[in-house]
């Protein structure tokens, strides 16, 4: 008698924890996507903050909160799509020429037009984390 109890609840003990097993594995990617740090991007452009400057080549415009500021020196993480299923980000050193109330003049290695850069995130990020971009806007 005792040993039939024990047979049935480890049935369904068996069963409940192979249906929690495949519900798990179901939506893993959905999890690990909820996980991430959520990242807002914005397009840097080239340009200088100095009106008389026609010297554009090397110099780009980022919002001030999208650089991390050491004095006039400074680090910026950008969107690295290399891999279509994940979205990355890469750190990039940059050097700060001159700022306003919205925006650093920067020049750095590696800098073009059209490259995303993080401006906002819900938890810190360094080099090479996987993000997620909110509203993605980058198709």
């Amino acid at each position: 008698m005792k040993k039939d109890r024990i047979k049935k609840y480890t049935l369904r003990f068996g069963i409940i924890f192979f249906l929690v097993i495949a519900l798990l594995t179901y939506f893993s990617s959905t999890i690990d996507n909820m996980l991430l740090p959520k990242v807002k991007v914005t397009m840097i452009e080239s340009g200088t903050l100095d009106e008389n400057d026609q010297d554009i080549n090397g110099k780009y415009l980022v919002p001030i909160s999208a650089v991390v500021n050491m004095g006039d020196q400074g680090v910026i993480y950008y969107i690295n799509d290399s891999d279509e299923k994940k979205t990355t980000v890469s750190e990039l050193s940059v050097s700060i020429n001159s700022k306003d109330d919205l925006f650093f003049e920067v020049s750095g290695e590696g800098m073009y037009s059209g490259m995303y850069v993080v401006y906002e995130t819900s938890k810190d990020i360094s080099e090479g984390d996987r993000v997620y971009v909110e509203g993605d806007e980058r198709s």
